[in-house]
């Protein structure tokens, strides 16, 4: 792949160029002929990248607008430039109309991937992981085949006092909490590894698993011996630190 020109102070001054103030811009490009290189509308997507990840919304859309104008310039050819502006200065709001939506619509996905991307990142740094106590205890999951049936009975020793109504409205509950939980997640349960069902939690945000993991207990599907789950988040910087000591 070529290396992206850098961002030169022309560029930079050229993101910062007000949208729509198209007589603007081209009067900037014709002082500045520097601006127009190859790879520089890539250059201007990635300065866009790097405003909105750094939260600069603005200079964000300002770059993703300039890199768009080159870009329509290059794909009309020859002199391509000074027939676009010459289109955007004299063609009114109804030249405008594509040109707008492509940079709505360029903006909204370079808002989307940063976002997207953050959240990667977040889920790389920190997760919440099924993790018992005591190692030798083993984490299982009761996962209902469906709600309970109509002619419930109850069977076994220690059943005699039950009310099977109460039964009912437990098996109920759990059948409805497992089924508001996220089918990926279902899916795990079902094949009984905890190897995949931290996989599952691995990939959501903090506050989701969390809540997933609440879910699971009250409705009596994660089951251990032992008293509770930690999260291994950072156990293992923690560790080293240790045999540091």
């Amino acid at each position: 792949l070529d290396e992206l020109p850098e961002m030169t102070p022309s560029l930079e001054a050229f993101a910062r160029l007000p949208l729509w103030d198209f007589e603007k811009s081209w009067e900037f490009i014709q002082s500045h002929r520097d601006v127009v290189v190859p790879g520089a509308s890539d250059a201007l997507l990635v300065a866009a990248f790097t405003a909105q990840s750094n939260g600069d919304a603005k200079l964000a859309k300002q770059a993703v607008h300039q890199s768009l104008l080159l870009q329509y310039g290059d794909k009309l050819g020859k002199d391509g430039l000074r027939l676009f502006f010459q289109r955007m200065v004299q063609g009114g709001q109804a030249a405008h109309k594509i040109f707008r939506k492509d940079v709505e619509d360029t903006y909204a996905h370079v808002v989307r991937r940063v976002e997207i991307t953050k959240q990667e990142e977040a889920a790389g740094q920190e997760q919440i992981q099924l993790v018992a106590e005591n190692p030798e205890t083993v984490i299982s999951f009761n996962v209902p085949d469906g709600p309970p049936p109509e002619q419930l009975q109850l069977e076994g020793p220690g059943t005699e006092n039950m009310d099977i109504e109460e039964v009912r409205k437990a098996l109920q509950m759990r059948w409805d909490l497992f089924q508001s939980l996220a089918p990926p997640l279902q899916e795990a349960l079902k094949t009984g590894e905890l190897e995949k069902v931290n996989q599952v939690l691995g990939a959501m945000s903090i506050p989701e698993a969390e809540n997933a993991v609440r879910m699971l207990d009250m409705g009596g599907i994660l089951s251990f011996a032992e008293e509770g789950i930690r999260d291994e988040t950072g156990k293992a910087d923690e560790a080293d630190e240790e045999e540091v000591d």
